[in-house]
């Protein structure tokens, strides 16, 4: 978890507690000033003292601009603490094995970036800073009290001591009370995120009653959990306001008995706003607290997932690539496998589809392997930089990632410096998948997420000229090329053909590429 104090948050946070405690002040001073102005007005002066006129007068000025500076820097400081917290788990999404990140379900990943994000961003905006704030704000409003009379002060303190004890310890069993809205919020999010985008089909197979049902029964659960997070909450927020008459008729009542001036009690009667406004914000406190203590749980199992490992920093010799692979486990049952592929030769894979998928995703480094050692020219796998495996290996086939974007930047996201627009259509003109992807040579065309705007035989085109963009010498072809058209098995041979690459392929789909195996050394054992 990245520290909430790291990256000079520590003096924003420093910041909001000192212009909260200029509020304050300014508040304190409003009632120095109006003890003044009563004790004028009592001895019957016919010119009221100006000093303390323009204190009163300016005080609400000085407490609302300083209160819309605290709530900027307030906001700077949750916002800059939410964006560390998105890259961390990000980047560690990025370190993760690609079936574990599949395995997440995505309403539960986009809980991790926006709904705990809200936790964490009020937590540091609002909570910490007001904790800080109540700290310094409530001592220093007894010691006004103090000042103004002992006596006051002793009338205030018991109710105010018992309100914030209860404040406190109805504030802990916030925690398991947020973390079981939150838990059952979550639930419905990925549960609703997955079927939203199957919602025709659910509807063609009958089960729109059904999801509709279970909808309504977790939203009532949701709404339970919901209920009672917010009784407490408001419960603990009305203590101040429940003692606030009691306290206040403390002190006239007292006060008058003991004979204090009214400038006196109305100085206290200042004060003891003052008092009340932090005691309500700690109530809230507790609130964001357990908020964020329920989103830091799940943020911190979330960043606890198991890594694929650093990447190196070594890089490839030149020309193509020598595979050689030890004992390598595809998944915990299966037996190890063993595979020698010389430079520049063609290896056809007699493994199940999922094997052979696997395979290629331990050679992308998107998986760990279970068991076993792969090399590259003769250097361990795991000591290439991310640069060199990126530019070496590719991957050719309609089930290759897309972000959405235009074709341009889909063509272009491997390549080490983007071409130009004409650089990219002499590519595609080369490959013969103009007609294809750009009959018009728009390269604006938008392409959706995972290309779902785009055929299988474009989607494999794609992958195509991205490989040739790139100029592997390492190429990937799986099963999900056999879902291809002829001209693209047309034009993924001549491309094989041309390029001085290493080239690993399915058996089954190597026949529509009328390609052969051949090595000088070694083929696979299992």
């Amino acid at each position: 978890m990245p520290p909430l104090l790291a990256h000079g948050r520590r003096w924003l946070l420093a910041r909001v507690a000192v212009l909260t405690l200029l509020q304050g002040t300014a508040a304190g001073a409003a009632a120095i000033a109006t003890r003044g102005l009563f004790a004028a007005m009592n001895a019957r002066q016919s010119d009221l003292p100006m000093t303390e006129l323009l204190v009163l007068a300016l005080s609400g000025t000085v407490i609302a601009s300083v209160r819309v500076a605290a709530q900027l820097d307030g906001e700077k400081l949750g916002q800059a603490y939410a964006l560390d917290l998105r890259k961390a788990l990000f980047e560690h999404a990025c370190a993760m094995s690609a079936s574990d990140v599949a395995a997440r379900r995505s309403g539960y990943v986009g809980l991790r970036f926006v709904g705990d994000m809200t936790a964490f961003r009020n937590w540091a905006r609002l909570g910490l800073p007001r904790l800080v704030a109540g700290c310094i704000l409530i001592p220093v409003t007894f010691l006004v009290l103090a000042w103004l009379s002992p006596v006051l002060l002793w009338a205030i303190l018991p109710p105010t001591i018992v309100a914030l004890a209860a404040i406190v310890a109805g504030g802990a069993s916030l925690v398991p009370l947020q973390r079981r809205l939150r838990a059952r919020r979550g639930r419905i999010a990925a549960d609703m995120t997955e079927r939203m985008a199957l919602a025709p089909e659910l509807d063609r197979l009958g089960q729109r009653g059904r999801a509709l049902r279970s909808l309504q029964r977790r939203s009532e659960r949701m709404i339970d959990a919901a209920l009672a997070r917010l009784r407490m909450a408001e419960m603990l927020k009305s203590l101040p306001d429940l003692i606030a008459g009691i306290t206040a008729a403390l002190v006239i009542l007292i006060g008058a008995r003991a004979g204090l001036g009214t400038d006196t009690i109305a100085a206290a009667l200042a004060a003891l706003g003052l008092l009340l406004t932090p005691m309500r914000e700690l109530a809230g406190v507790w609130n964001h607290y357990a908020a964020w203590r329920a989103a830091r749980d799940k943020c911190a199992a979330a960043l606890s997932r198991p890594r694929r490992g650093a990447y190196g920093r070594l890089g490839l010799p030149p020309g193509p690539i020598a595979l050689r692979i030890d004992e390598l486990r595809l998944d915990a049952d299966s037996d190890p496998l063993t595979l020698i592929v010389d430079p520049g030769a063609c290896h056809l894979l007699k493994l199940p589809e999922l094997q052979a998928s696997r395979l290629f995703s331990f050679l992308q480094r998107l998986e760990a392997p279970y068991a076993g050692a792969i090399f590259l020219s003769g250097i361990p796998i795991e000591d290439l930089s991310r640069g060199t495996l990126r530019r070496n290996i590719c991957r050719i086939g309609p089930d290759r990632p897309m972000l959405r974007g235009s074709l341009r930047r889909v063509l272009t996201v491997s390549a080490s410096s983007r071409p130009d627009d004409d650089g990219i259509l002499e590519v595609i003109d080369r490959l013969g998948l103009r007609r294809t992807l750009c009959p018009d040579g728009d390269l604006d065309r938008r392409v959706s997420e995972g290309g779902s705007n785009l055929s299988a035989e474009q989607r494999a085109a794609v992958s195509l000229v991205q490989a040739a963009i790139a100029k592997p010498r390492l190429v990937l072809i799986g099963q999900d090329l056999a879902a291809a058209g002829p001209d693209i098995c047309t034009a993924v041979s001549r491309w094989l053909r041309a390029m001085p690459a290493s080239v690993l392929c399915v058996e089954n789909v190597a026949s529509r590429l009328e390609i052969k195996e051949h090595a000088e050394e070694g083929d696979a054992a299992a």
